[in-house]
């Protein structure tokens, strides 16, 4: 069985966002897409980059968002859910969640979400073989 994930946050996350990505190959699951190699790329080149990172949430068996995200965040969440993809939403604590205020995607049944200051990778793994 495939075991892709797509990990949404926001760029200046990216070295965290590869961290987890690492930790994650290491267990075996597979990132559909490195964004934060691209992350300097030049405005003529954000359509393309925009393109793939949708189809890499299309590709993938899961998306894993960490808060706080940047714009592109819930537009990620958006495609995920409207595929039918579960989400696993990370925050650190409860005023994360809801700046600047609540989003009832949020809350919707195909997102699951962790509250911790720092993200758990037994939790982390244990809810995406949940999903698997």
């Amino acid at each position: 069985m495939a075991k892709r994930f797509y990990l949404a946050t926001k760029k200046d996350r990216a070295k965290q966002a590869d961290e987890i990505s690492e930790a994650l190959t290491a267990r075996g699951w597979e990132r559909t897409l490195t964004w934060s190699d691209r992350i300097h790329a030049s405005s003529e080149s954000h359509a393309e980059l925009a393109k793939a990172e949708l189809e890499a949430v299309r590709q993938a068996d899961v998306l894993i968002v960490m808060l706080p995200g940047g714009y592109g965040t819930h537009v990620e969440i958006g495609a995920a859910l409207a595929l039918g993809k579960p989400v696993i939403l990370h925050t650190p604590d409860q005023k994360t969640l809801e700046a600047p205020y609540p989003c009832v995607f949020h809350y919707h049944p195909n997102i699951k979400i962790l509250v911790s200051e720092v993200l758990n990778l037994d939790d982390l793994v244990s809810y995406l073989s949940s999903c698997a």
